[in-house]
């Protein structure tokens, strides 16, 4: 009786150290394929979460051709000379005219009618250098194309001019409500 007894237990105590072996084995197991819709979903947001970068860059390429402008800041001051951030931003123009072709506008302040000129060929020279098809694309000087505001409250805007310090205090810091509309 001592022995069957004994060979009884040996096949539990068998039985439940393979039970644990296999377990422990599951433990270290891949995780499974989202199953359903919503775990696919939830993959993807959390993959997005993870490297946001290549959305930024997508949201600012949308953004950058629904107006497809340069303006002053673009270029080094007092130059016709693109900056660094001009030319990342035709950089990346460049490869979407090339594909579409479009109208880049040069949004300026400047008065110097020679100084314009030369940046409009400044940025038709780099677009051109950059390969893109020049048959389809036109540079000129006009207000951005965005749907941020119309012409008429630009002008609105740009008449009324910068705000001017309120009170006698001479800080160039507006208190109250915005002096633009």
């Amino acid at each position: 009786m001592n022995k069957l007894m004994n060979r009884a237990l040996i096949v539990v105590f068998g039985s439940g150290a393979a039970l644990i072996v296999l377990g422990g084995a599951a433990c270290d197991a891949p995780e499974h394929e989202p199953w359903t819709a919503n775990d696919i979903t939830t993959a993807k947001m959390d993959r997005a979460k993870a490297s946001p970068e290549g959305h930024w860059r997508q949201m600012s390429d949308n953004a950058m051709l629904s107006d497809m402008a340069v303006h002053d800041y673009y270029f080094v001051p007092h130059s016709t000379e693109l900056s660094g951030t001009g030319a990342e931003r035709l950089s990346r123009l460049a490869v979407y005219l090339d594909t579409y072709g479009g109208t880049v506008r040069y949004d300026t302040l400047q008065k110097d009618d020679k100084l314009v000129q030369k940046r409009i060929d400044h940025v038709r020279e780099f677009l051109e250098v950059s390969g893109t098809d020049m048959s389809k694309v036109e540079v000129t000087a006009m207000l951005a194309g965005g749907r941020t505001m119309s012409a008429r409250q630009a002008i609105t805007i740009d008449e009324k001019g910068t705000a001017k310090p309120q009170g006698g205090a001479a800080s160039p810091i507006v208190v109250g409500p915005a002096p633009n509309p």
